[in-house]
């Protein structure tokens, strides 16, 4: 009798587009030093059936000098978190503009102000006392 062992290969997990976008969090802009998803350069995330991810993505201009170094991470990040290819698709309409970061990074930046805490409830004034009854000396003088 001949013993004879398979070798399966693991299930490779499905990569989802929330851990997509949680490792593109990882990516820091050198020049604002800011993550790309709160920046709001990234515009969309797909991933097909063998986990390779297309980003759709723009930068904070055309001519952005850190473009080549934000695209390395993109990848790294991406494979690191399981992807098994990552093409990046690079797209300026619609143009990038701060409106695009999220609320949070706006109000650390300084772009909006912070969010108000609510009011302290009003104290109503005590009611007014019952007026003093007038005494001897009040029947007197008053």
């Amino acid at each position: 009798m001949n013993d004879q062992t398979t070798m399966t290969q693991p299930d490779t997990a499905r990569l989802t587009v929330d851990a997509c976008y949680a490792a593109l969090r990882n990516v820091i802009d050198p020049e604002i030093y800011q993550n790309i998803v709160d920046l709001g350069l990234v515009y969309g995330v797909e991933i097909d059936p063998a986990n390779a991810v297309d980003v759709k993505m723009t930068l904070t201009t055309p001519h952005c000098p850190m473009g080549p170094q934000i695209f390395e991470n993109v990848e790294k990040y991406l494979l690191r978190a399981g992807a098994t290819g990552v093409m990046i698709t690079v797209v300026w309409d619609p143009p990038w503009t701060p409106d695009m970061m999220t609320d949070a990074l706006k109000r650390q930046l300084g772009i909006l102000p912070d969010e108000e805490e609510e009011p302290p409830l009003p104290i109503d004034p005590p009611p007014p006392l019952p007026p003093k009854k007038k005494g001897l000396l009040g029947r007197l003088f008053g």
